[in-house]
């Protein structure tokens, strides 16, 4: 067999980028060969870093070497932008405008500015006591649901369920609503760091037209009501104070209900998948449910929910005898970060048991280490403890499964056998 060339390896780590549905099937050996090869290499208009100890620096970094904001006006944007229709380049500037109002892509001082209004609500003890008995109710009712089902199940709606009315719960939004919602986040993760779909940018566009019409309605109705959730509340109390603007409110609910379904989903999703694929850790979990919090943090490392995520150089520096020049795209992979042999023994398997899970990138670092961090492991914990105690039969059917996404890779379908 004749082994794959170094430019074979970029027009890989391209087509992963693209989101080929190929590509998504199994990404892992690209990802790992890319880390083990190139670990710090050049791939079209960016610089692509694929360590553990280089991803954990980007991750990590306070505007010092690295820059959120300045990605909007990246290299590799501007030629997105050169190749669309004029109607496309407007939609794809409308979804930058949109995306770069919101936390995670925000440099300081706006970002701890932003950050201390809406950390309160999501505080271990705040989610203790207002969402913990909502998750379990929720999950109670799935569980409930999935047992009143023939057949096979398909578990990425469950999957895609549970996280939507958690986020109803917290954001106050009627569960009539929840459908159309998912239907806007999904177009929206389809287009997440895209730099290659003029179709998928004009998508991303409707989407976040509808969505940001739907949060004006959501906050004029709790607010003219006085019926406000703890995180909308927050931040209509600072807008009133002048600490944020009307703009960073709708941003802010708009990255929750994108970031706070999306990625948590995933994890439901694909973790369900690997844990039965994976019978072994699977039996584990059966066996003792308590268990679940370690699962939850190996499925984070092993499944990386969200693959990479995009910065701009914000000085001139080398790296492993690759020079990054200021306003350089950079691109850290966390799939690869995550397998990496250097930090994690056995990297490509999934053992519930291994004491080095904790050092996952999965969930960030530092200033912008994941707001919702706290809820999505306690819906994870929730969920996967009780599909081990209700069906430690369950069983992933013969129907192949097709991903989508790009960075945010996801099954659509995911058909299993519940069994008690």
């Amino acid at each position: 067999m004749t082994l794959p060339t170094v430019s074979d390896l970029a027009e890989q780590v391209r087509q992963l980028f693209a989101g080929d549905p190929r590509a998504l099937a199994d990404p892992y050996p690209v990802w790992n060969r890319l880390r083990d090869e190139q670990p710090v290499t050049r791939i079209g208009d960016a610089v692509v870093l694929s360590r553990h100890s280089d991803v954990k620096a980007l991750l990590g970094d306070n505007h010092h070497l690295y820059s959120r904001a300045r990605t909007k006006h990246s290299a590799r944007y501007e030629h997105a932008r050169e190749a669309f229709s004029p109607a496309g380049r407007a939609a794809f500037d409308r979804v930058l405008d949109h995306e770069f109002h919101q936390l995670v892509r925000l440099d300081p001082p706006d970002h701890p500015r932003v950050r201390r209004v809406v950390t309160p609500p999501f505080s271990a003890r705040a989610l203790k006591s207002e969402m913990e008995a909502r998750i379990r109710r929720r999950v109670g009712q799935a569980m409930d649901d999935i047992a009143g089902r023939p057949g096979a199940v398909d578990f990425k709606q469950v999957a895609y369920t549970l996280p939507l009315e958690v986020l109803g719960d917290l954001l106050g939004i009627p569960l009539d609503d929840l459908d159309r919602i998912h239907s806007w986040a999904f177009r929206i993760a389809e287009n997440k760091l895209n730099a290659d779909s003029e179709e998928k940018s004009l998508a991303a566009d409707d989407a976040y037209r509808n969505l940001m019409a739907y949060i004006d309605e959501l906050v004029e109705r709790q607010a003219g009501t006085g019926s406000t959730t703890g995180l909308v509340a927050s931040l209509l109390e600072a807008q009133s104070g002048g600490v944020v603007d009307g703009e960073e409110v709708r941003a802010m609910l708009a990255l929750m209900i994108f970031a706070g379904h999306e990625t948590t989903s995933n994890l439901l999703a694909i973790g369900m998948m690997s844990l039965l694929e994976h019978r072994d850790q699977w039996d584990l979990l059966v066996a003792d449910p308590a268990r679940a919090p370690a699962v939850v943090e190996e499925l984070l490392r092993f499944v990386t929910p969200a693959h990479f995520l995009q910065y701009v150089a914000a000085r001139r520096r080398a790296l492993d005898g690759v020079v990054i020049e200021e306003g350089d795209t950079v691109i850290g992979v966390l799939a690869a970060a995550n397998r990496d042999p250097e930090v994690f023994a056995e990297p490509d398997r999934l053992d519930v048991t291994r004491s080095d899970s904790r050092f996952h990138v999965s969930l960030g670092l530092g200033p912008h280490f994941c707001l919702g961090a706290g809820l999505a492991r306690m819906e994870a914990v929730a969920l996967f403890a009780a599909m081990a105690e209700r069906f430690p039969g369950a069983r992933l059917t013969d129907e192949e499964i097709i991903w989508g996404g790009r960075s945010l890779r996801t099954p659509i379908r995911l058909p299993i056998l519940a069994r008690p």
